[in-house]
């Protein structure tokens, strides 16, 4: 959406000018929200990292822009972390001989217009065990995937979404030779359990792939979307289907000495932010 970046240097001059002294709205064009944390960077270059509202084919939601000034990217916090929360494992035994392969993950990469996760970027990853397969030495899982050599589904994973704006949006399956797993969601599709194995066999998101070790950035490959409850004012993250901009308007007001853009739809308020994106409240 490289045509809805707000043009920050004209637009901040003309704010000045117009806005009053004390509260009240800008005399201004209708301003367009962000599509990627690259149209925060082209549109402000001294843009820091930090949590930005976008708005990208019909969804308005919230991530975390990382690498500002050298590769912007966009990052899904995860609110749950711990030793059995968002991991992927590779269990050894059998013909994979060496120490489980576990991966875990506090935050995701996503593709902002498609809400895809990026399960082989492990920016945001650690990674311990060591094991073989084949000829290979396995030290890292992308993420929701469960493996294991030893004929049985003795591969774990976890996804949890929980206390964040987003849902699982993807079936599962299981792949390899003489595969089984399972991946059991919960209703509201949050989180999801991971089991798989075989003689070498995973679970992952479908369709799946092959030998998923040791993955590498741009596997774009589990699609998310905004949950029931995509509203979460304490934690400032939102994730809205809006479908279209019917009825979505902003506005930029001054609120404590600065322009703020506030968000509605349907005449309601549903979020506000700086004028260079980053998320005030929601």
């Amino acid at each position: 959406m490289a045509g809805s970046s707000i043009r920050i240097s004209a637009l901040l001059a003309a704010l000045c000018a117009t806005l009053p002294a004390t509260g009240g709205t800008a005399h201004a064009a209708p301003v367009q929200l962000f599509g990627s944390c690259q149209d925060v960077h082209r549109a402000i270059p001294i843009a820091g990292d930090g949590t930005y509202l976008l708005y990208n084919n019909g969804n308005l939601f919230t991530v975390h822009c990382s690498h500002m000034a050298t590769a912007p990217s966009e990052y899904l916090d995860l609110a749950r972390t711990g030793p059995d929360l968002n991991f992927s494992q590779y269990t050894a035994g059998g013909a994979s001989p060496g120490t489980s392969v576990r991966t875990k993950f506090t935050r995701l990469r996503v593709d902002p217009k498609t809400l895809t996760v990026d399960i082989g970027d492990l920016t945001f990853a650690a990674s311990t065990g060591s094991l073989r397969h084949g000829t290979a030495t396995v030290t890292s899982m992308p993420y929701g995937v469960a493996m294991a050599c030893t004929s049985r589904p003795d591969g774990l994973g976890n996804i949890d979404l929980q206390d964040t704006p987003f849902r699982v949006d993807n079936a599962f399956a299981a792949g390899g030779f003489n595969a089984s797993g399972t991946a059991t969601p919960t209703p509201n599709g949050q989180t999801v359990d991971l089991r798989g194995g075989g003689y070498c066999g995973w679970e992952m998101s479908a369709p799946p792939l092959y030998n998923p070790f040791n993955p590498s950035p741009g596997t774009y490959h589990l699609k998310v979307a905004c949950a029931q409850n995509g509203v979460l004012p304490a934690r400032r993250q939102i994730c809205l289907h809006l479908g279209g901009t019917t009825g979505l308007t902003t506005q930029v007001r001054r609120e404590g000495g600065r322009p703020v853009l506030m968000v509605r739809r349907g005449g309601h308020l549903v979020a506000v932010s700086d004028t260079d994106g980053r998320i005030r409240a929601v």
